[in-house]
């Protein structure tokens, strides 16, 4: 799972496998299944990796659930109530599984809007998602964790111009081998950076839309999924089954 901040707002992309483990016999299967939802009727996204069944349903299904239930609350009333009906509903199963969530918005700040990225999580990257909690976390991790502490929505988004322009824009990500995915998107924004600034026939704009950036995320997603379908065995292909990329633009 990917979250992209950039200048023209926020994105949120992610593959569809979905890993399910037969208790009984220890095979492993994958499924298609959604990662990423958007509100349907406000600028709000959320997304998950890790544990893909709560209460003993699909996590995209419980997540539509969520979303359903949202009486226009804040995104910090939206990140406490995710972790407490995921605890309510998984009960002695919280600890069972890591799950990290992130839920992503903009909020209006003296007269300028901030991009919120709200992350919930029963385990954490720093422990390679094995330390897993009896209950979630919750924090927000564009001004109140120190990525842009203080800063005005403004400056804020006049940073992440700043390098997504250096081919280095600002990100979220999570899921598993992480450090293969950094060196295949590294290579990737490499190759993107060529062939937009140097291909004689100027293929392709450097991107300035929320749709042209999705097509950057999905060309990093699909390319991590094709290294899992060349590299590993069938059971083991953790990543891949197509992708959902959603968007929230800069208000």
């Amino acid at each position: 799972m990917v979250v992209l901040v950039v200048r023209e707002g926020l994105l949120f992309g992610a593959d569809r496998n979905v890993t399910t483990t037969n208790t009984l016999t220890g095979s492993t299967s994958q499924a298609p299944r959604r990662k990423v939802l958007k509100w349907p009727n406000r600028e709000i996204v959320v997304g998950y990796v890790g544990r893909a069944e709560v209460a003993g349903r699909p996590a995209d299904d419980w997540l539509e659930d969520f979303i359903g239930r949202d009486t226009g609350l804040s995104l910090r009333r939206l990140a406490e109530n995710l972790k407490r009906d995921l605890e309510s509903d998984l009960g002695s199963q919280v600890g069972a599984q890591g799950m990290i969530l992130h839920l992503c918005g903009f909020v209006e700040d003296a007269g300028q809007w901030k991009p919120q990225v709200w992350y919930v999580r029963n385990t954490t990257i720093d422990s390679n998602y094995q330390d897993v909690k009896a209950e979630f976390d919750v924090s927000e991790e564009i001004d109140s964790r120190g990525k842009f502490p203080g800063w005005t929505g403004n400056q804020i988004r006049t940073r992440v111009d700043q390098m997504a322009h250096a081919w280095n824009p600002f990100w979220f990500r999570q899921g598993i081998d992480l450090i293969t995915f950094h060196m295949l998107d590294a290579t990737i924004r490499q190759g993107m950076h060529a062939i937009v600034e140097e291909h004689p026939d100027r293929l392709h704009p450097f991107p300035d839309s929320l749709e042209e950036w999705s097509k950057h995320l999905k060309m990093t997603i699909l390319t991590y999924g094709s290294y899992f379908g060349a590299f590993h065995l069938p059971s083991q292909r953790f990543v891949g089954g197509g992708l959902d990329v959603v968007s929230v633009e800069w208000p």
